[in-house]
This record gives C-alpha cells, sequence and structure tokens, in this order.
C-alpha cells in the first residue's frame, strides 16, 4: 500500500543502489582494467566518463523534477540505466573488446542517467512531511550516498570474483530495474501547490541558493584533500604508516557520517541549533585544525593525526545540515533543481581537490597544499553560507 513512508523508503533505496553501482566503481578499477584489458590511461578515461556524467546531468534531472515530479524523473533515469548497464555488460561479453570509446560512452549514459536519483534526492520529503522532520528526512537521503558505496566497493569485490565483469554489469542492471519496479510500485509524488505551478529554474535565480552551491563546492573541496591526501600528507610529513593514516581515513568517514545524521535530526529537534550555526560552525573546526599544520613536521606527531582526525570528521558531517538548508531554502517547488545544483557544485568541488592537489605539493609542500585546499576553503565557506530569517521560527 502506497504511503509517504513508502515513498520515501523507496526513494532511500534507489539512492543507496545507485550510489552503489557508481561510487563503488573507482574502489573496484583495478579489477576492471584487468577484465577490461585497459591501461592505466585508459581507465582514468573509463572511469572518469562517470564523474563527468554526473556533474553535467544532476542539475538537469533536478530541474526536469520540480516539473514532471520525481516519480516520473526517477523512473525515466532507472530506465535508461538499466539500458545502458545492460549494453556495457553485453559489450564486455564480446570475443573482442570493444574500442573504449564505446565502453566509456555507456558508462557516461548509465552515470548520466543515475543523476535523476542523486540530483533531485529527497526533493518530494518537503512536501511529504512537515517542516519537523525535513531536516532529518534528507540528511539520511544525504548519509545514504556513502553507505551506497561502501555497499558498491565490497559487491563489486565479490560479484567480479565470482561472475566476471559482464555477469557484474547484468547484476547492477536487474538490482536497477528491482528498484525502477519498487518505484513504480510504491512511489509517488506529493501535490503540486501553487509554488510548483512556476518555471523550475526560478529558483536558481536566488542569490542565497548559489551561495549554498558555492559553499558546497568550498567544503567539499577541504573535505576531499583530507580524505583522499590525509594518509599521504601524514606519511610524508611525520613518517606515520599508511596502513595506519588509512585507518584513520575509515575512522573519519565513519564518525564523520554518524555526525551526519546526528546533525540534521538535532537541528529538526533543537530550536537553537539552527542549519546555517551548524555548517558554518564545522567549517570552522576544519579551519582550527586544519591551519596548524602550516608549522610542518614542527607539529608533535600524535598532535598532527588528531588535528587531522577532527578535520576530516568534521569535513565529513557538514553535508545533511548543508542539503537541508538548500532544499528548505527553494521550497517544493525548487527544491529538485536547487538539490541538483548542489550536487553539481559539490561533485566539482571533489574533483577539483583531487587534481590539484598533486599540482600544489609539487609547488609548494604540503604545508601550504593544506592551507590552500584545506582551512582556506572552509573558512571562505564559512563567511559565505547564508541564514535564513526562518529557520528560528517555531516548529
Amino acid at each position: 500500500m502506497k504511503s509517504r513512508w513508502s515513498a520515501f523508503l523507496v526513494g532511500l533505496t534507489a539512492q543507496i543502489v545507485f550510489s552503489a553501482t557508481f561510487l563503488g566503481l573507482p574502489t573496484a578499477s583495478i579489477l576492471f582494467q584487468g577484465a577490461l584489458h585497459l591501461d592505466v590511461s585508459e581507465l582514468a578515461v573509463f572511469l572518469g566518463s562517470a564523474s563527468i556524467a554526473v556533474v553535467v546531468t544532476e542539475a538537469p534531472w533536478g530541474m526536469a523534477a520540480d516539473r514532471f515530479g520525481e516519480r516520473r524523473v526517477l523512473l525515466a533515469g532507472i530506465g535508461i540505466t538499466v539500458l545502458a548497464l545492460t549494453g556495457l555488460g553485453i559489450a564486455s561479453s564480446l570475443s573482442v573488446t570493444p574500442p573504449l570509446w564505446v565502453l566509456a560512452s555507456l558508462l557516461f549514459v548509465a552515470a548520466g542517467a543515475g543523476g535523476a536519483v542523486t540530483g533531485p534526492s529527497g526533493s518530494a520529503v518537503l512536501g511529504w512531511f512537515d517542516a519537523r522532520r525535513h531536516a532529518t528526512l534528507v540528511t539520511l537521503r544525504v548519509a545514504s550516498v556513502p553507505v551506497g558505496g561502501a555497499l558498491g566497493t565490497v559487491a563489486y569485490a565479490i560479484l567480479l570474483e565470482a561472475l566476471g565483469v559482464v555477469g557484474t554489469f547484468i547484476v547492477a542492471a536487474a538490482a536497477c530495474a528491482l528498484v525502477g519496479a519498487l518505484v513504480a510500485l510504491l512511489s509517488f509524488d506529493p501535490p503540486r501547490g501553487h509554488d510548483s505551478d512556476g518555471p523550475p529554474s526560478g529558483v536558481l535565480s536566488d542569490p542565497r541558493v548559489w551561495r549554498v552551491a558555492i559553499t558546497g563546492f568550498l567544503l567539499d573541496v577541504s573535505q576531499f584533500l583530507v580524505l583522499t591526501f590525509a594518509a599521504t600528507a601524514l606519511h610524508q610529513l611525520f613518517s606515520v604508516p599508511v596502513a595506519v593514516g588509512l585507518a584513520w581515513v575509515t575512522v573519519m568517514q565513519l564518525l564523520g557520517g554518524a555526525l551526519r545524521v546526528l546533525a540534521g535530526v538535532g537541528t529538526d529537534l533543537l530550536p537553537w541549533l539552527s542549519r546555517a550555526r551548524v555548517v558554518r560552525g564545522l567549517g570552522l573546526v576544519q579551519v582550527m585544525c586544519l591551519a596548524p599544520f602550516l608549522c610542518g613536521a614542527l607539529l608533535p606527531v600524535h598532535l598532527a593525526i588528531a588535528l587531522m582526525v577532527i578535520a576530516g570528521i568534521a569535513g565529513c558531517a557538514w553535508q545533511g545540515a548543508h542539503f537541508s538548508h538548500m532544499a528548505i531554502l527553494a521550497g517544493p517547488g525548487g527544491a529538485g533543481a536547487a538539490l541538483g545544483l548542489n550536487n553539481t557544485a559539490t561533485s566539482l568541488g571533489a574533483f577539483t581537490a583531487q587534481v590539484i592537489a598533486g599540482t600544489c605539493v609539487v609547488a609548494f609542500d604540503w604545508p601550504v597544499t593544506v592551507l590552500l585546499l584545506g582551512a582556506l576553503p572552509a573558512f571562505l565557506a564559512s563567511l559565505l553560507f547564508p541564514g535564513d530569517s526562518a529557520e528560528n521560527a517555531p516548529r
């Protein structure tokens, strides 16, 4: 029987499955490389096609959700993804491996269609539930992304070993098809009020929406600098074993994900805990923890580890309050476009940190790199993130 909770849970399931499908790919890259007979540069093009697809499609999918409803957008995106993943499975089964452009194009289409799930993610929550639950439920949708990525990492390792690349893509397509069936059976769109009648892109004329998106870009630069390079920086500056550094990165992600949910719930339950205070506060925590790295190897090693771990936890914890603020700021009629824009901005932030950090380290070494790509973006985001006069109204 359809209900707002069944629709929410189906959307949550879709988010987890699609995150598993596409975020698990990079972790299993070495396995795909051998199975598809790709060299390192070709593998980068293959996986990069998925990353670029997500960046360029999330905002359009979000706008489409505002115009046509989240259910229709989910069904369209899932259907295209199933076809593209099935095509990848068929192409991989051929006796002669297809050209790289064929594989990359199919993955681009699959991941781009998956933006129908991640782009407008949770926009219908504002219409299904009252304001007291908005931050909590949008936060759960946001938190499901890393959960799906972790499950995907495990699933790809198991499936590639047991079924090979062909069977893996077919299983991924089948899982997406099952989600599509659940969406068709159990999902529905909330009633569309008068605020949904205008053009979906109208919300993008609000400067506060762009300020939130820019802060998402800045905070993701800082977050992914730490998550991607913490182990390397600690090893090169303080001779911390790489395995120990990676273990601490895992701690950052787990504790940061838990704090992400708690922060979102807290903004619903505690009148004094506004979303802006959460985002700005977590940004300043990153600044205070990362700025001391300008001292380089003069920092005591245990203090350096503690500061990096706290910065990583704070860097993983802001998204729930941040995305909730964007959705509530935009309202039911524009949340899809706004959340799509926010997803695009954060994806660009992650990409920027991973691409630029290496060049910065060569030019300036780690202390300056941590300052420029870690502390400075977090500081700017804390200054730029907008408040909301309605945030502290009775809930």
